[in-house]
């Protein structure tokens, strides 16, 4: 089984990395036309695959958990998955998650992400870089990854986690800053906000159960054919 973000903004690039090496799904092509957005599970047309569509947040659980054997997940969703399970337990639960099978497919190449806020709040948070004097309110979607960001800055910060629309926080919340993905910018400039710095790069990878590949011959068959495409 291999897992695809069912967001629109990745699905349809996720599964032209394995349609690319022959693993078609006719009906999924179908699904994708009409963009009907209910069904979630498809079959290859020769029967060996099933494509599941699954929320982004929630493939590198499926990966850990060996619900399926390969997905596609960008920095976002696996590290802040990797964060929290070593802020539960000390270290990732279990063995079976790995995300470097493979490098950045550049399924997200303009998102990155960033620490913003109000023009006139960026001189605050630079001398707070070199002091540390305030304790910076930062709101995040992602709170695991951005404690792990200011942390080895070495600046102390009060993360408030949101769900999401992250813009509007400066201005209702009364946050110092926001963390999360920028693209275009626009959102950002549209609320009145600006880019203090940029923090990642927004790489998008495939994930591998790593009882599929140990016991599975489909899954490294299929390893090897999309080694030949993107390594």
């Amino acid at each position: 089984m291999i897992a695809l973000p069912k967001g629109k903004r990745l699905v349809r690039k996720s599964y032209e990395v394995f349609s690319s090496i022959g693993y078609i799904s006719t009906e999924l092509e179908e699904e994708l036309k009409n963009a009907q957005g209910k069904r979630l599970e498809f079959t290859t047309d020769d029967k060996s695959v099933v494509y599941l569509l699954a929320r982004a947040s929630d493939i590198p659980q499926y990966i850990d958990k060996n619900w399926a054997d390969l997905g596609v997940s960008a920095f976002d969703c696996y590290r802040e998955y990797e964060l929290a399970n070593i802020a539960k337990s000390g270290s990732m639960r279990g063995d079976n998650f790995s995300s470097d099978i493979f490098q950045d497919l550049k399924l997200c190449p303009t998102a990155r992400f960033c620490v913003a806020g109000k023009p006139e709040q960026l001189k605050n948070y630079k001398k707070s870089i070199e002091s540390n004097e305030k304790i910076l309110s930062v709101a995040s979607t992602c709170p695991h990854i951005a404690m792990n960001y200011f942390t080895k800055k070495g600046m102390t910060v009060d993360i408030i986690t949101i769900a999401g629309s992250s813009e509007i926080m400066p201005r209702y919340a009364e946050v110092d800053a926001i963390f999360d993905i920028v693209e275009t910018g626009s959102a950002l400039s549209e609320n009145g906000l600006v880019i203090f710095e940029e923090a990642y790069k927004i790489e998008t990878k495939i994930l591998a159960s790593k009882a599929a590949i140990k016991y599975d011959q489909n899954v490294l068959r299929m390893i090897e054919r999309l080694r030949e495409v993107y390594a």
